[in-house]
Order: structure tokens, then sequence, then C-alpha cells
């Protein structure tokens, strides 16, 4: 019987221990950026890859925008997948989104189109090389 439980708890622990079933931390808070009495916010608690454009006198939610999405394969840890926005800044009338998988896009701010400039505007988890 105490061979049952050691080898349970020895199993516990690599399981425990592999990144297979590591939590990932949550994704860091994304400065706001304001321009033009707009504020732009990246709310993580949300969706995964949405920007929320705020009026800054009146408070009133101006416009919602998913800038890309994540294709989840379920096969994969869930949570392994998960690619954040990481950073925004405003430039020549465009605002410039990137995110944790590396991918850069650029979201006319006149228009509300997309542009993806590094990566596309479906992110797909892909396993990296241990």
């Amino acid at each position: 019987m105490r061979t049952i439980q050691i080898a349970a708890l020895t199993l516990g622990l690599v399981l425990a221990a592999s990144p297979a079933y590591a939590k990932r931390l949550p994704p860091k808070p994304v400065h706001p950026v304001r321009a033009k009495g707009v504020e732009f916010t990246v709310p993580h608690a949300m969706l995964m890859g949405l920007v929320v454009a705020t009026d800054i006198k009146s408070g009133t939610v101006l416009w919602r925008r998913q800038i890309y999405t994540v294709r989840i394969d379920p096969a994969v840890e869930e949570d392994a997948q998960w690619s954040f926005i990481t950073g925004i800044k405003t430039e020549n009338g465009c605002l410039i989104i990137t995110n944790e998988s590396g991918c850069e896009y650029s979201l006319n701010l006149k228009t509300l189109q997309v542009h993806a400039i590094k990566g596309n505007v479906v992110v797909q988890w892909e396993p990296h090389d241990q």
C-alpha cells in the first residue's frame, strides 16, 4: 500500500511540474493610449485581440474592435495557445497593435479596417522547439 501511495505522489509531482499542465500567468496590462479626445484600451478580460475606444470627456464607449482571433487547437492545452495584445501606439492616423505571438497590426482609426503588418488576423498556435 505504501508503494502505491509513493508512486501516486511521484506521478502527481511529475505532472504538476510538467509544462503541459502548467497554467500561464495573466497577461500584463497594456497602457492606454490617448489621441484627439479618445482613449484606446485593451481589456484582456473581455476578449483576446480586442481594442476599445472611449470618449475621454463623456466616458462613452465609441467602438469595440476585435483586431485578430486566436484559433484554438482542442488537442493542446488552451491557455498555452493564448496570444494577448502587448502594446498599442498611434501612428499616422492608425493604431498599431502588437501581440505575444510577435504579430503586428494597423487599425485605421477612420475606417476601423485592420491590416496585418506582420502575421495574420487569425493567430494559430505553433509548437516551439523544446
